[in-house]
């Protein structure tokens, strides 16, 4: 099992957050375009400033969709909420493989599952200064991949709340 942390940079005109191993130590971040119709998010490995993954909020949805491009715009993923009237449930339509991700009442809790069996687990700090999450990640697990997910569904939920929720 490996252990990540994630945590969202609070003081920022957009979205930046970064993933720090089990020794504390940022292995990923991102960030979001400045300047962008669609709400974009971009994955980043941070050792090699190299780009592994790009968020594009779907225009114009009822329920927030995202789309998951890899480095090569290869489209890889369509994330999207499900309404739900309790639990909070987000699917995740991919090349790698289908998830889905039931959340707890107050989306603070998730667990990744494929195929209806655990893949990943997610903890939302409630002591901290913006969002962290604390996450769990079975072993032979594409990590990146999940760990892009982690922050599309703080993305989805959580994401600038002050601002009323964007509106696409």
């Amino acid at each position: 099992m490996k252990h990540f942390y994630l945590k969202q940079k609070v003081f920022s005109v957009r979205d930046k957050y970064k993933v720090h191993d089990a020794n504390q130590n940022v292995v990923y971040h991102c960030r979001s375009s400045m300047f962008s119709l669609r709400h974009k998010l971009n994955f980043f490995e941070t050792k090699s400033e190299k780009l592994l993954f790009t968020f594009k909020r779907k225009l114009l949805s009822f329920m927030p969709t995202y789309y998951l491009y890899d480095q090569e715009g290869e489209h890889l993923a369509k994330v999207r909420r499900k309404w739900t009237l309790l639990r909070p449930k987000v699917f995740v339509e991919s090349s790698i493989a289908n998830y889905q991700i039931d959340g707890d009442y107050w989306s603070h809790s998730f667990v990744i599952l494929d195929q209806q069996h655990e893949v990943a687990s997610v903890r939302k700090k409630f002591l901290s200064w913006g969002d962290s999450y604390e996450i769990s990640i079975d072993d032979d697990q594409n990590d990146e991949f999940l760990l892009a997910l982690v922050v599309s569904i703080d993305s989805i939920f959580h994401s600038k709340k002050s601002k009323k929720r964007r509106r696409y």
